[in-house]
């Protein structure tokens, strides 16, 4: 029974302290928007896949970074785009406005918990930084 009680203290010590051995920390892989040069009118299509064994994900939030007002929120339902609901990969469809000024941007994917927050996440160093993909979003007008 001591010994018992001693794995139980360790297991508990050992995720207290953030070991993500046992944790299965939630990855983003995959991120792109399709087609990947857009004009406007087009429909372009946002997807990530988040892999989350523990369900810690709960939204996936897109910012262009260098217009934070136009935010995109990804959905995971089957829903706006996305194929198959909980299938873990995050979707949505968006139409590029005809006033949407030409230009390359960075839209910016973070995994947001269930409060809002985004999802931490530790590297080999220790330092604790949010879940997030960026990528490219280039707006050509057409060639007359």
């Amino acid at each position: 029974m001591k010994r018992f009680g001693m794995t139980v203290i360790l297991v508990a010590a050992l995720f207290l302290a953030g070991c993500h051995t046992f944790s299965g920390v939630p990855r983003m892989n995959n991120a792109s928007i399709v087609p990947e040069e857009l004009k406007p009118g087009d429909t372009a299509l946002i997807s990530v896949q988040v892999k989350d064994r523990h369900d810690i994900v709960r939204r996936v939030q897109g910012v262009v970074v260098e217009e934070p007002r136009i935010v995109f929120n990804l959905r995971d339902d089957g829903a706006s785009g996305d194929k198959k609901a909980g299938d873990g990969v995050w979707s949505l469809a968006v139409q590029v406005p005809f006033q949407a000024p030409p230009g390359e941007f960075l839209l910016e994917l973070t995994a947001l918990r269930s409060d809002g927050t985004p999802v931490p996440i530790r590297d080999k160093r220790g330092n604790v930084f949010p879940l997030k993909e960026s990528l490219p979003l280039v707006i050509r007008y057409e060639q007359e």
